[in-house]
């Protein structure tokens, strides 16, 4: 049996708008061929489709080369085994990632030009036709609706952005996560995606710091030649007739030896250590001294058009990727557009636009650069490494739509997550990436209902103290507490956190045992966040009685919960463990808790016996094995 659905835009591209029955009263009606070439994304797809239909109905599907199945059963053809049959009928504006699926009384043939958009197709069907959802990078929030039938309707897909890249998810389920939520996986060539902080390896100390100090920037009146990688190695002099001979052929020979990639990075190294040299300062003075940096965008973008326009002699329809990033982050003032093969990512830390004045200056900023480059991108962060909440679904999808009405074609976003509270903000950004129409309010109410069920009215309340905990008014700051927990401490506001730890055990008294099971997933993170909250607590009151043993005692709840934490893989990446984790939460620890010992040994001192004082002191209150463990000095000193 199959079901007609109306859908116009598959009939004028020549398809049957059909939805064909996979599955019929618990039987199995179809079964899913995929190529023995198949690309792992499909292959991953396909078992994702698979394990949601066996889920959903018990029945599962058999997998298999052949090309007409036995049996009465209809085909699924699944990449390389629909791309014989149909490569030729796709549409010729189809994405990269796009992809079309025929679902036919014959059978259902899920085709794209890359295996991005079959896997990209099969999520769809996913989402749509069967109901699944998975909300957070973890098993326990895989929603699976029961069913008896299951049947997969013909559509065509175009997502609204071109790439939608995150970094730092990490843990055994994120790659699920990013694929059934129709993230960007990188494993397929992307077109116009080519970014990183790349001069450092084109021009590197290594290769011509020695003789050739001259390609490196000149900065109070010396050559700054040291450095090994992005983050270290100075800005190459831009206006160095060989510096720019060398990145031309650089691009060039990254061209002829990579031909399934498009663009090349001219992206800058990662410090504010740019050329002050006299050819490169007639172009970038009178400086713009801003509060993001000092700007050279001047001999920046002449640099960058020098190289695009050499990519485009000799290599047609070949692409530069900039970041529109910190010291080059405002267009030149002396060009008013760069060349068509030219990439920008502004990069624009959106979840400042608490800050409405704030928003409007990268709003303002944005549209700028949309008239000034043909393809425009931007570069995003969620996360930044914060313990306490960072989140608001609100302004990010807010954002992803500004972004698409000016004429931004794609999105990168540094996510590193902190899931015990960005869970709604992530998943509502996945759907508006996808689609910037979806509807946000519905999304979220279905993120909770479905995640929660009972529970839910308590867990969108306590997601909406965490998301008051972030808009608290205050000036908007670019990268706001990045490695150093001082904003944190300055914001914080442990009454807001317990009103949400409240709705969190509220919600668990009315949570059945499987959404219970989710909640103590989330209250494990937010027991770090709390325990954060109150060590930077106890910190303001630094000096005063008894401050050095609430310090020790929420430092240690801290390290406890911590530990915890990092049981679970999901929070296991760059900016909650290790030296990065330790500089910033140990490090802030460190002062508030050597001025209230400081303290506390002055009271001891007017005692007889002082000493034999200060080693009771160590050791009911910890101070002496937390010193040993940190390999911290006497802090009396």
């Amino acid at each position: 049996m199959v079901v007609l659905v109306a859908c116009a835009v598959v009939w004028r591209l020549g398809l049957r708008a059909w939805a064909t029955e996979v599955v019929r009263d618990g039987q199995a009606r179809a079964v899913i061929v995929l190529a023995p070439d198949a690309h792992p994304l499909e292959t991953e797809a396909a078992e994702d489709l698979r394990w949601a239909i066996h889920q959903a109905t018990g029945v599962r599907l058999d997998v298999g080369p052949e090309a007409s199945p036995a049996g009465g059963l209809v085909p699924i053809r699944i990449g390389p085994a629909s791309a014989e049959r149909y490569r030729d009928s796709l549409p010729a504006d189809l994405p990269y990632d796009g992809a079309v699926v025929r679902s036919e009384p014959s059978g259902i043939d899920i085709l794209a030009r890359t295996p991005a958009g079959i896997a990209n197709a099969v999520a769809t069907i996913l989402l749509e036709d069967l109901g699944v959802r998975m909300y957070y990078p973890d098993p326990l929030f895989e929603i699976v609706p029961e069913a008896k039938s299951v049947a997969i309707a013909g559509r065509v897909l175009r997502p609204g952005y071109a790439y939608r890249v995150w970094s730092g998810l990490t843990g055994r389920a994120a790659r699920a996560y990013a694929r059934r939520n129709r993230l960007t996986d990188l494993r397929v060539p992307v077109p116009h995606y080519g970014f990183g902080h790349n001069l450092a390896n084109v021009i590197s100390v290594a290769a011509y710091g020695k003789d050739h100090p001259e390609y490196f920037a000149l900065r109070d009146g010396r050559r700054e030649v040291r450095g090994r990688d992005a983050g270290d190695t100075p800005q190459p002099c831009f206006t160095h007739p060989e510096v720019r001979r060398l990145v031309v052929e650089a691009a060039r020979r990254y061209f002829d030896e990579h031909p399934d990639r498009d663009t090349f990075s001219l992206c800058v190294n990662d410090n504010s250590r740019y050329c002050e040299c006299p050819s490169c300062s007639a172009l970038d003075a009178p400086y713009r001294d801003l509060p993001v940096g000092r700007q050279y965008s001047e001999s920046y973008y002449a640099f960058v058009t020098h190289v695009a326009e050499a990519i485009a002699r000799s290599h047609p329809g070949r692409f530069v990727g900039v970041y529109a990033y910190w010291n080059v982050e405002q267009p030149p003032r002396d060009r008013e557009r760069l060349p068509d093969n030219v990439i920008v990512a502004l990069t624009q830390d959106n979840l400042q636009h608490h800050d409405p004045q704030y928003r409007d200056k990268d709003r303002a900023l944005l549209k700028v650069w949309a008239s000034r480059v043909r393809h425009l991108h931007t570069y995003v962060y969620y996360g930044l490494g914060w313990f306490t909440p960072r989140m608001s679904p609100r302004l990010v999808t807010d954002d992803l739509r500004f972004g698409a009405e000016t004429g931004v074609r794609a999105v990168y976003c540094e996510v590193y997550p902190f899931w015990a509270w960005c869970g709604p903000m992530h998943y509502a950004a996945t759907r508006v990436a996808w689609d910037p129409k979806a509807d946000v309010p519905r999304i979220l109410d279905e993120f909770h209902r479905d995640c929660f069920g009972a529970a839910a009215p308590q867990m969108r309340a306590y997601h909406d103290a965490c998301e008051r905990y972030w808009m608290k008014p205050r000036p908007g700051r670019w990268f706001e507490g990045l490695d150093r927990l001082a904003a944190e401490v300055a914001m914080a506001d442990t009454a807001v956190l317990r009103e949400a730890r409240g709705h969190l055990e509220a919600a668990s008294a009315a949570a059945d045992p499987l959404v219970r099971r989710r909640i103590e997933w989330i209250r494990t993170g937010f027991d770090f966040t709390m325990a954060v909250a109150e060590m930077v607590d106890a910190g303001r009151s630094a000096g005063a009685p008894d401050t050095a043993e609430r310090l020790l005692a929420s430092a240690r709840q801290v390290e406890a919960t911590h530990q915890v934490l990092l049981a679970d893989p999901a929070y296991r990446h760059t900016y909650y463990e290790g030296q990065r984790f330790d500089r910033r939460c140990w490090g802030w620890l460190r002062e508030p808790l050597r001025i209230s010992v400081q303290a506390r040994w002055q009271q001891m001192r007017s005692q007889p016996q002082p000493d034999a004082a200060w080693d009771e002191f160590t050791r009911k209150s910890g101070l002496a094995d937390w010193l040993v463990r940190r390999g911290w000095p006497d802090l009396r000193n």
